[in-house]
């Protein structure tokens, strides 16, 4: 990270008097403070000097990820590459901006892969604007399997929890929807689905009070309702994020099956295909 190699030289220095009043002569030691300090603030900042660096010099993601997402995901494949950069950028502040916590895992530590993975449904549906962090849904949690929570007490693969502003996760089946995305329903863009529509409810979203939504859904995907909701493991789903995950998804035969709702897509996302 940029914060840390910015505070390199002064840890130096700051070692350097440390050495020279241990070795040569104590009068050497009050040069120490200042190092320390400017080091002390630095490692308080480094969100935020992170944050700045990055913004201004986004990095690119490696090249066998970004061949990955040609693969897996249609949204990036047809960017431009200038685009694609910018995208990558997004991905990357997107990781830093997240408070990330890993429960069950060894050590508590969240493989980056999952990291990317969620990254790269949240950018792929904020990218058509300026502001495209989820300010009200900066928690997220992924657990290795599926879990229990209060709010639904068997287990379950995914979860957004309103009032905490928090998304919960199972990485076994969001990384099956993140490598296989035409045989997987990707609970990643399911949860981001729905903080997008939280998020900003002020866009004309389409009334689904048609009986035959369900069928066009599956139409356009070949996931019916059952198996979107066995993925999820919660009954009773909602047809609007797996409309915008089929949208992202499965964009040619969805415009073939509802072209007056894929434009309607198109203009809340800002998104050409």
């Amino acid at each position: 990270m940029f914060a840390r190699l910015t505070a390199l030289p002064f840890l130096f220095f700051a070692l350097l008097f440390l050495y020279l009043a241990w070795t040569t002569d104590s009068s050497y030691a009050p040069w120490m403070v200042p190092f320390l300090i400017v080091s002390a603030i630095i490692y308080i900042l480094s969100p935020q000097i992170n944050w700045w660096w990055y913004s201004r010099h986004p990095p690119r993601l490696d090249i066998s990820m970004r061949q990955t997402l040609d693969r897996t995901s249609v949204f990036y494949s047809n960017l431009s590459e200038e685009e694609k950069i910018r995208f990558e950028g997004r991905v990357a502040l997107f990781r830093m901006g997240t408070d990330w916590t890993a429960l069950d895992w060894p050590e508590d530590d969240l493989p980056p892969d999952v990291e990317l993975a969620l990254a790269v449904q949240a950018i792929t549906l904020t990218f058509g604007r300026e502001e495209f962090l989820f300010r009200k849904f900066e928690k997220v949690i992924v657990y290795p399997r599926p879990f229990p929570s209060p709010e639904h007490p068997y287990f379950h693969s995914s979860e957004l929890y309103e009032p905490d502003g928090c998304l919960i996760f199972s990485a076994e089946n969001l990384m099956l929807g993140f490598y296989r995305p035409a045989e997987n329903y990707n609970t990643g863009m399911h949860e981001y689905a729905k903080a997008f529509v939280s998020q900003f409810p002020e866009e004309e979203w389409p009334d689904f009070r048609d009986i035959e939504i369900w069928e066009k859904l599956n139409e356009i995907s070949g996931m019916d309702r059952e198996k979107v909701e066995k993925t999820i493991g919660l009954a009773g789903i909602e047809p609007v994020p797996v409309a915008v995950h089929h949208f992202f998804n499965f964009p040619e035969a969805f415009r073939q099956c509802d072209a007056e709702l894929f434009s309607c897509f198109e203009r809340i996302f800002a998104a050409k295909y």
